[in-house]
């Protein structure tokens, strides 16, 4: 899905921009809620955008699709607007307990002073709110899985009134392998200042720390640290909208993928041999790279300036271990964006007296039995715990059920999912070891006839009538399949399905409806 939130000072517009109907319905619904708690103005309309049917486009591709339809609906207009754009990345199949939802409407502990409860969507706005003074009429592109805080005393003007700005923040060597590194003009670091503007020689896309320093992208901190300068949001002016959008108006349909950051942003800087670009040229001419070098010459003379944001950090959530880590373990992160162990946290009474409290962990917007036993690394997220539960380390449970007392296998993370299939409601609980590569496929014999099977498409799953039945279920098949305990189930009363089916055949109202039930329950007094 993308985001799209368009200023302007006489309207403001949202747009969403989802892959299926079913998501669109979700996002739309989530939106109204949103208004209704005071969090955004109230005449705020919202219009949804679909990519075009076909090939897999990419973020880039994506980016080029929106652009079109904002610029015929709403002529010269859009020109004038400031627009940004979340990239949702896919179907968070790293994060599943996403999935369903979107990363950008995932719950964060941040204690609400108004409305709540806060989201990533929530954040996103307040930490870009900054750059909103500095930014010309145009785009604004992040992502909805990363979080950037900084320290900045004033935003300083960009050097050119056109082209494109992007943020870059300090970091090692070892991060830049795995993201955009910026190679900057007049490479000197350990400025007072806390924000430079330089001007961008060429970015390198998850380079090697041999291509960092072969092609000038290290620099020395003030302790005499090599660090290199990596990348995050970015935005552009309408003038290079109106390039990308004659350049979508003579590739229409896309037939391949293109990435908003691995392509667009590597195209740009004042060097004439980027490494990028050449490596493009003498590469075999297939239809995908003719594509990306056609981009090429639309964009090779549109300015590139860094905004070195000196004293940030980059942090990132987009899977099961960054979310745990993030959000439990990760004391810089806590402090910085002042993140709680409780929000939105009811204890249910205990029966047996127990006046120990022996929860640690996040528990974010969930009631949960008194009595339980919760590890500190795990994270509970709109959740109802009635029975005692003891909680392991490395657990994520995410909109579960649970009506027992019980014991939860650590080291995975839990989601119950509504769906409904010709008109039929069931629940499914899935179940993935917080360390699993979910997008890894082998070959084999394959249900749904892709001949390759992975985590995200195997039919592992069983359907039951109800939440706490589906969670009860999938507790004990983890316990006979990982911990060898006896089985006790009979696998052939169930129909399976894969991650993969319930994101087709997810039950949006309901899932909407759970989450404001489970939301006002936490959140009344006992």
């Amino acid at each position: 899905t993308k985001l799209i939130l368009l200023d302007s000072l006489l309207q403001e517009n949202e747009f969403v921009k989802c892959q299926d109907c079913k998501q669109i319905k979700s996002v739309i619904s989530s939106g109204k809620n949103r208004l209704l708690d005071g969090e955004h103005k109230q005449d705020v309309p919202i219009t949804c955008i679909s990519d075009p049917e076909g090939s897999r486009i990419g973020s880039g591709g994506a980016t080029l699709n929106i652009l079109k339809i904002l610029s015929q609906k709403y002529k010269e207009e859009f020109f004038k607007w400031k627009i940004m754009i979340i990239h949702s990345g896919g179907h968070s199949k790293r994060l599943p307990s996403h999935s369903c939802s979107g990363k950008i409407f995932s719950p964060l502990p941040i204690l609400p002073t108004k409305g709540g409860p806060y989201q990533m969507l929530d954040l996103k706005l307040a930490i870009y709110l900054p750059f909103l003074s500095t930014m010309e009429p145009g785009i604004f592109i992040t992502a909805s899985d990363d979080i950037e805080v900084f320290s900045i005393n004033e935003i300083k003007r960009k050097r050119n009134s056109d082209g494109v700005t992007a943020l870059a923040h300090p970091s090692s060597l070892k991060i830049g392998t795995g993201h955009g590194v910026y190679v900057l003009d007049c490479q000197t670091s350990g400025s007072p200042s806390t924000t430079e503007i330089r001007a961008c020689q060429e970015v390198l896309q998850k380079p090697t720390v041999a291509l960092m320093k072969e092609r000038g992208a290290t620099v020395r901190d003030a302790k005499g640290i090599e660090q290199v300068y990596s990348d995050s949001a970015f935005w552009f002016t309408s003038s290079v909208s109106k390039k990308l959008l004659q350049f979508y108006s003579e590739v229409e349909p896309l037939q391949n993928e293109l990435c908003v950051y691995g392509d667009f942003l590597t195209f740009l800087g004042s060097k004439e041999d980027k490494y990028y670009v050449s490596q493009l040229q003498r590469a075999k001419q297939t239809r995908a790279n003719e594509l990306k070098l056609k981009l090429c010459s639309f964009l090779d003379q549109v300015p590139l300036d860094i905004l070195l944001l000196n004293r940030s950090k980059f942090y990132h959530l987009g899977t099961m271990q960054e979310y745990l880590n993030g959000l439990t373990n990760d004391e810089n992160l806590r402090t910085e964006l002042n993140l709680h162990s409780r929000v939105r946290c009811r204890l249910l009474s205990a029966e047996d007296g127990d006046t120990v409290d022996r929860i640690e962990g996040v528990i974010l917007n969930s009631a949960i039995h008194a009595s339980s036993i919760v590890h500190r690394n795990t994270v509970v997220e709109y959740s109802l715990i009635k029975g005692k539960v003891i909680m392991h380390p490395q657990t994520i449970l995410s909109s579960v059920v649970v009506d027992r007392t019980l014991d939860i296998p650590g080291g995975f993370l839990y989601h119950t999912v509504p769906i409904r299939e010709e008109g039929d409601e069931r629940y499914v609980t899935v179940v993935f070891g917080v360390k699993d590569d979910i997008k890894s496929e082998m070959k084999g014999d394959c249900q749904n006839g892709k001949g390759k099977l992975s985590l995200w498409s195997g039919k592992l799953f069983p359907a039951a009538k109800t939440m706490e039945e589906s969670f009860l279920l999938t507790i004990k098949l983890v316990k006979i399949f990982d911990l060898g305990e006896k089985m006790d189930v009979n696998l052939a009363d169930y129909r399976f399905y894969s991650m993969e089916d319930l994101v087709r055949l997810k039950d949006c109202d309901a899932i909407l409806s759970y989450r404001k039930h489970v939301t006002q329950l936490s959140s009344s007094a006992e």
